[in-house]
């Protein structure tokens, strides 16, 4: 389908979502549900091995939503495109593929509730906007409307941080900057701004090597397994484990180490 405030590239085996809505790509109705289309598109490509959502505006990923859509909203709508946020978020996790945030600039409120349903988040230490030299923040500033975070990110930031943590800086909304986000391990890595995309395109393009296959089901066992107790964690692990098995995948990395070569996995 044609993208109004976004564009897709394939290339290498990595699909790239280019957010483009000037100023700040501020999130409404109808980007939501283009991010919705566009991560199924590239979840049923064969091309597509890992999945990276960057910016084309400099200096920000997502700084939060529209927040004139909210304030025309009664509490019944307001539930509707909480519920309809967390849905198009979670594709990104039920995704059988990697996914990896390239935030190169300020992520907050759905921006980084966005990036938080991503597998792996690589940030910018520093951005250039208007030719200014610039500290990105992330956080989830929401209270300070008087409502909460509502894509998802209660739940996840508690999972990443604690539930304690997770309290604090959404009471608290706190704008974390880049040291402090990767101290926490809310980003994995940092890069300086004018090399993000690049490094963690080449990072993509090494993981869409790797038996993918294999990772996907790893994924899906970590994901589901977690918070359950031990002996469903282990089954969904058994069933993981299974369907990695049965792939041309698996097939190829254990005859490729029997006979002492570098696999060739195809993604299969």
């Amino acid at each position: 389908m044609a993208y109004q405030f976004m564009s897709l590239e394939i290339n290498d085996g990595v699909g790239t979502i280019w957010l483009n809505r000037p100023p700040a790509n501020s999130l409404n109705g109808e980007v939501v549900e283009e991010l919705a289309q566009a991560f199924d598109e590239l979840a049923a490509s064969d091309e597509v091995k890992v999945l990276v959502i960057a910016s084309r505006l400099p200096g920000f990923f997502v700084a939060g939503a529209d927040i004139k859509m909210f304030a025309e909203m009664n509490p019944d709508q307001a539930w509707d495109i909480s519920a309809r946020l967390q849905a198009v978020n979670q594709k990104l996790e039920d995704m059988p593929k990697l996914t990896i945030a390239a935030i190169g600039g300020y992520a907050l409120g759905g921006g980084l509730e966005l990036a938080l349903a991503c597998d792996f988040r690589f940030m910018a230490s520093t951005v250039t906007i208007k030719d200014k030299e610039k500290t990105p923040t992330i956080g989830l500033p929401e209270t300070t409307l008087g409502i909460l975070p509502g894509a998802g990110g209660t739940q996840r930031l508690a999972r990443l941080l604690g539930p304690k943590k997770a309290l604090y800086y959404i009471a608290t909304a706190t704008q974390i900057k880049p040291e402090e986000a990767l101290r926490l391990g809310l980003v994995d890595q940092l890069f300086p701004g004018d090399q993000l995309v690049e490094e963690t395109l080449k990072f993509a393009k090494q993981m869409a090597g790797k038996a993918v296959v294999g990772i996907g089901c790893a994924k899906k066992a970590i994901y589901q397994g977690f918070n359950k107790d031990m002996a469903e964690g282990l089954r969904i692990e058994c069933d993981a484990f299974k369907e990695a098995f049965a792939s041309e995948d698996a097939r190829e990395g254990l005859q490729a180490f029997i006979e002492k070569r570098p696999p060739a996995f195809k993604g299969k």
